[in-house]
């Protein structure tokens, strides 16, 4: 059976639907870490969850599990080192590239931001049952699922995942 889509009027457009969701939660959370003391942005929480999970991954790495591009993890990764949240040391494997750590500091926001960011999860889904949650996150992975099937494709064929790695200014590197 054939999907009947409405993309007319945009409020009816499945991808702006979610898109509309996405951007309200992100702006939403930044206000909740500004609210409560926090100079962290959306973006720069998921890498210091990533890094909480799995620490010294590298900006490829990071790129992928947290979805950005390879402009955009640099950004992210030369703001957070500024803000003392993480040093960067040369990849022992590829010194094209760096592994990311966290400093102390970095390290000491986990518990902090995770009561802010279920407090805003809380009030973003509230009337929700764990099922609608469970089901929200399974339609997400299968959106992912579908649409990660043309990123494969660029990845094999040689693109951005090759540049990534690049030669970082000296001074931003840890031995």
């Amino acid at each position: 059976m054939k999907l009947k889509l409405k993309v007319f009027p945009l409020d009816y457009s499945p991808g702006y639907i979610i898109f509309r969701s996405a951007t309200r939660m992100k702006a939403e959370l930044l206000r909740a870490f500004r609210k409560n003391g926090f100079d962290v942005t959306p973006e720069q929480w998921s890498v210091l969850n990533k890094l909480w999970e799995i620490e010294g991954l590298n900006q490829i790495e990071l790129a992928e599990k947290t979805s950005k591009d390879r402009h955009t993890i640099t950004r992210i990764l030369n703001l957070m080192e500024e803000k003392k949240l993480i040093i960067r040391k040369l990849d022992p494997v590829d010194n094209r590239c760096f592994s990311v750590y966290l400093t102390p500091e970095g390290k000491d926001l986990k518990n902090r931001l995770i009561a802010v960011v279920i407090k805003h999860l809380e009030r973003t889904f509230a009337g929700f049952k764990n099922k609608d949650l469970e089901d929200l996150r399974r339609m997400h992975e299968r959106i992912n699922k579908n649409l990660g099937k043309t990123q494969v494709m660029k990845a094999k064929s040689g693109g951005a995942v090759k540049l990534l790695c690049s030669k970082i200014p000296s001074g931003q590197i840890t031995k």
